[in-house]
């Protein structure tokens, strides 16, 4: 199994699914995508609509005995850190990738904000810059005239 650690969260990825490690139920869960939700970033997962499941957050008892025996054999230590989003997203190979404002983003579902207030939050989590002109333009002067 290819393992991230994505923003303190490891992901795992073995023949086109992609897992979640969840440090509360100790063991790995499938998951179908990851994405922006407005404040952090989320795993989300098909498999977690019916909380009176027996296997809620697994899908099948065939899926739930394959985590379990995932978390035996796979060794944690071995992730690798990504930092970038989209490196990540490539990772996995998401293909649902939107571009706000400057930059490409992944949204957990169409009713997460796309508003500037929440751009800036996901700058911020991310630790990164905005990535367009920074200094208003200032007059009539080209940009090459303008003082630094």
């Amino acid at each position: 199994m290819e393992l991230r650690t994505f923003h303190d969260v490891i992901y795992g990825k073995l023949n086109g699914q992609l897992y979640v490690f969840e440090s509360t139920w100790e063991t790995f869960r499938p998951i179908t995508s990851v994405g922006w939700n407005g404040k952090q970033f989320q795993a989300t997962s098909d498999f977690t609509s019916n909380l009176f499941d027996e296997y809620y957050g697994f899908g099948s008892k065939e899926m739930y005995l394959q985590c379990k025996q995932l978390i035996e054999t796979t060794e944690l230590g071995d992730s690798i850190v990504i930092k970038d989003s989209v490196q990540f997203w490539r990772w996995y190979g998401e293909t649902n990738v939107k571009w706000w404002k400057d930059r490409p983003v992944v949204f957990t579902n169409e009713c997460v904000s796309r508003d500037t207030l929440s751009w800036r939050r996901c700058v911020s989590y991310l630790e990164d810059r905005c990535k367009t002109l920074r200094k208003p333009y200032k007059g009539r002067l080209t940009r090459r005239l303008v003082p630094k």
